[in-house]
């Protein structure tokens, strides 16, 4: 009987048998443990595996929702990882790791809107810095970019982002970063992020892509050369 099972899941999991699965590799740790390498898992698997821990309070196989704004202390000074919301909980490291796992990202952070998220990335750049960005992208980038970031520390150029030469005849001294969306909302204009981020490159800048309308299932920006993505979860990654 172990040898007709042997035999039937060969049969089963072989290439071309019409049933697929994929195979988790893991090092030595719980199927759920927080030793497993997510860059070994299937795009598939890490959809659904990637940060969650074990839960060793009910064995829970899905990271739970935690809604507490504050984390007892183990001693003084000593937590298990959080002590406040406001800046980490469980449910939102589990959606940080899985996010970076499929980008192939080193790490990733969560904000409660896409807007946040850009208006944050875009902070970390220096006073009086220049971005070039295209000249399709979403309203609300397009406003938070031209009536609020632009009246205070950051300048804008919004171009064509097809048109190579003209990215760079838009460059300045100032050009910190580039701002790519793509494939753009709504017009859904391509652009070639593997050109446009060797620019940057070549001037020391930043190269930001918008992958809210393919997502990592479809397209990675960090494998053509991009240096930071920001997704608006709400849209295609949660099937909207």
């Amino acid at each position: 009987m172990i040898e007709f099972v042997k035999e039937w899941i060969q049969k089963m999991f072989a290439p071309g048998a019409g049933f697929d699965y994929h195979c988790i590799p893991y090092r030595d740790t719980d199927l759920l443990g927080a030793d497993m390498s997510h860059r070994d898992m299937n795009q598939a698997t890490s959809c659904v595996h990637a940060g969650v821990r074990k839960d060793n309070t009910f064995n829970a196989v899905i990271t739970p929702i935690y809604a507490t704004s504050t984390f007892a202390f183990e001693a003084p000074g000593k937590t298990k990882g959080h002590d406040y919301s406001r800046t980490s909980n469980p449910t939102r490291s589990a959606l940080e790791e899985c996010l970076a796992a499929l980008e192939g990202g080193a790490r990733a952070t969560a904000t409660s809107t896409g807007m946040a998220a850009e208006a944050t990335i875009l902070h970390l750049l220096p006073p009086g810095s220049h971005v070039i960005t295209g000249n399709d992208i979403y309203g609300g980038t397009y406003r938070l970019f031209s009536q609020i970031l632009s009246q205070r520390a950051l300048s804008f150029s919004f171009v064509n982002m097809r048109d190579l030469d003209e990215v760079r005849a838009a460059w300045t001294p100032e050009t910190r970063a580039v701002w790519i969306e793509t494939p753009s909302n709504p017009l859904l204009n391509l652009v070639d992020i593997a050109a446009v981020s060797q620019i940057a490159k070549e001037h020391g800048a930043w190269s930001i892509v918008d992958n809210t309308f393919l997502s990592p299932i479809f397209q990675q920006p960090f494998a053509l050369g991009a240096d930071v993505v920001v997704h608006s979860t709400t849209k295609y990654l949660t099937g909207n």
